[in-house]
């Protein structure tokens, strides 16, 4: 296995900020919005099925970054790749440890990845049962949890650590503030 590159240490820092930012561009514009009448329910019909596309691209996202580090003949640069092959030495214990951590909202949200994001499953749509339930802030510790894998991985392959990318909050409030005015 060849060591992970400072390419490919930088893209996986990229695939979980874009994580993160599409999993605050929806928690921002649906579920902190406190102002609905006068911004995304001027438009509810629409903005309803924006929400669901944005939490299940989301969700898709996060699921992505488990996703095992080599299925058949290729690899998957995400959590499992940086944590397997990632040649930690004495930093080892706290990687692996930040990466149970991870798994912890991963295994919330398992079944919805299998039964509905990647698959069709005939029972699970007919059922109409609820999956991918999760309590409520695991998402937050979730994404401070790989902000510090992340920060580990930069340090590592680059140079000190990686910021997440907060400006699509400012974003949002920003289209949020335009649908006020409208």
């Amino acid at each position: 296995m060849n060591a992970i590159s400072k390419d490919t240490a930088l893209k996986f820092c990229e695939l979980c900020n874009w994580a993160y930012e599409s999993w605050l561009t929806h928690r921002r514009l649906f579920d902190d919005n406190r102002n609905t009448d006068e911004t995304i329910g001027k438009a509810k019909y629409f903005t309803s099925r924006l929400s669901i596309i944005t939490q299940e691209y989301t969700l898709l996202q996060i699921c992505k970054l488990h996703d095992p580090a080599i299925q058949k003949n290729s690899l998957n640069n995400n959590i499992d790749y940086i944590v397997r092959f990632g040649d930690w030495g004495p930093d080892a214990a706290h990687i692996q440890k930040l990466a149970s951590q991870l798994d912890e909202l991963f295994e919330k949200l398992k079944s919805v990845r299998n039964k509905v994001l990647a698959h069709h499953d005939l029972d699970a749509l007919m059922s109409s049962a609820t999956l991918g339930e999760f309590p409520k802030g695991l998402d937050d510790r979730y994404f401070s949890v790989l902000q510090e894998l992340v920060n580990a991985v930069h340090t590592k392959w680059i140079d000190g650590p990686y910021p997440f990318n907060d400006l699509a909050g400012p974003d949002v409030d920003e289209f949020l503030s335009i649908l006020e005015k409208a």
